[in-house]
């Protein structure tokens, strides 16, 4: 069963709205045979979260979206570990030289959004839509790529109340369809330096903002004013926890990529030191990082 959805309980905090429907939660808990303490701490957390995103949104037409459930969080299983869903996808498309498993993927996430209207899963058909076009990119055809990137960005602004994490998505699409765009890539750029700061400027520590502006800075030529903020964004990212709370509903990609391009940027500005120390420390939490990995070579005898 799904909550009441009554003006009364639209004011309601996600704290009332738990201990208003804990019986129901917990019954719930036992019913999907989920013992472990950490487990039910996860789900509690999940739990809230997901409702504080869903709550005051409304779909258009002034319907209200789907709420959140204690059912919803204990057997989603298309929201539950969907970056990494994503990834393996992505992966299976690559080896297999078809884009079906990210399509899959992609229609499976169309149909959750159209029944339950929830922004988080708009997040991942976003983020979906990046490792579709890197994997047109990656085959050469140029012209589908720009296409799932430009259909990434529209889902993405055409979400309502937007979060951090929202904005910071935004801005990566933003800047990785920079590549597509000619005579536009100052206006975008623009736009992609605006929404990655409104991400900064929500939540300071989330690293995934600190690394989407690092990330611009890094690509942009120094004629430009490029590699002046890349080490300050890019330092404070890898300081940061992938997730200030562990949760497999919610995003937690950025790190390694910020300890990757870190490097890298010492690497081209013979800082030799401090290469090798941040390649030591995103050894030390990415040991099976091929991208950290690749890196080894080029700090052999530095």
């Amino acid at each position: 069963m799904f909550f009441s959805t009554s003006s009364n309980f639209s004011l309601c905090t996600p704290l009332k709205f738990f201990f208003r429907n804990k019986k129901i939660f917990f019954n719930n808990l036992k019913k999907h045979k989920i013992k472990s303490k950490t487990m039910k701490i996860t789900c509690v957390l999940t739990t809230l979260l997901l409702f504080h995103l869903a709550c005051p949104v409304q779909a258009k037409g002034g319907v209200p979206h789907t709420l959140v459930t204690p059912e919803l969080v204990a057997s989603d299983s298309l929201l539950n570990g969907a970056q990494q869903k994503i990834y393996t996808a992505f992966i299976q498309s690559i080896q297999t030289k078809t884009p079906t498993p990210l399509q899959t993927l992609q229609k499976a996430l169309e149909q959750g959004y159209v029944q339950r209207q929830l922004n988080l899963i708009q997040y991942w058909r976003g983020y979906l839509q990046f490792y579709l076009a890197i994997y047109h990119l990656k085959n050469g055809a140029k012209d589908l790529a720009e296409k799932e990137t430009d259909r990434g960005i529209a889902l993405l602004e055409a979400m309502e109340h937007k979060n951090s994490e929202d904005y910071a998505l935004l801005a990566l699409m933003e800047g990785f369809s920079i590549q597509f765009k000619g005579m536009k890539v100052i206006v975008i750029s623009q736009k992609m330096q605006e929404h990655g700061q409104l991400a900064l400027s929500m939540d300071s520590t989330n690293l995934r903002a600190h690394y989407v502006l690092g990330n611009h800075d890094f690509y942009t030529p120094k004629a430009f004013g490029g590699g002046k903020k890349v080490e300050k964004y890019l330092k404070k990212a890898v300081s940061l926890p992938a997730q200030t709370v562990p949760n497999p509903f919610f995003p937690s990609w950025g790190k390694e990529e910020s300890h990757e391009l870190l490097i890298r940027y010492y690497i081209g500005e013979e800082k030799w030191a401090a290469a090798k120390k941040y390649h030591r420390l995103g050894m030390e939490e990415f040991p099976d990082s091929y991208l950290l990995t690749a890196l080894s070579k080029k700090l052999e005898g530095k």
